[in-house]
């Protein structure tokens, strides 16, 4: 069972990578600067497709995203420094904090109970719902460190 400060940290992470995504304008958002493969509105779907995969695909339950949304943000995937929409925009902030808030009620109900294990791509095996949360909160941190560093090239 995990602890209550698991989930604390994650919300934190998702609140501080929501304030940097809210404070941009849309075509800040797509800017990928020299040097770097990803955007600032890439790193935050990313963050909310990787923990739906981890957690949720991997245990056997329905996800809180849509394939298309999978397909654009999924490890392996760049962006294309197109201009999202409005919508796109509203979409992320809502999941940011929606999905965050919907895997701890899930969890502390006990919907995960099985789990496929998995190997991350730093090679870290998950082989439960627990390792899965513990290493998406260890992954979102890693995200919230180039989000950081995107924001010092955007103007």
């Amino acid at each position: 069972m995990l602890n209550d400060s698991i989930f604390k940290l994650h919300r934190c992470l998702r609140e501080r990578h929501l304030q940097f995504f809210s404070k941009y304008s849309p075509e800040q958002l797509a800017l990928i600067p020299a040097g770097f493969k990803n955007n600032l509105l890439w790193n935050a779907g990313h963050i909310i497709v990787t923990q739906q995969l981890y957690c949720y695909f991997n245990s056997g339950l329905p996800m809180y995203v849509d394939e298309d949304f999978i397909t654009k943000y999924r490890k392996g995937t760049a962006p294309d420094e197109s201009i999202p929409s409005l919508e796109e925009i509203e979409l992320i902030k809502e999941l940011m904090i929606s999905t965050q808030e919907k895997m701890e009620v899930d969890y502390k109900n006990g919907l995960f109970k099985g789990y496929t294990d998995y190997v991350t791509g730093i090679n870290f095996p998950l082989h439960n719902a627990e390792d899965a949360i513990e290493f998406n909160v260890s992954h979102e941190g890693s995200h919230l460190g180039t989000v950081i560093a995107l924001s010092y090239f955007i103007k």
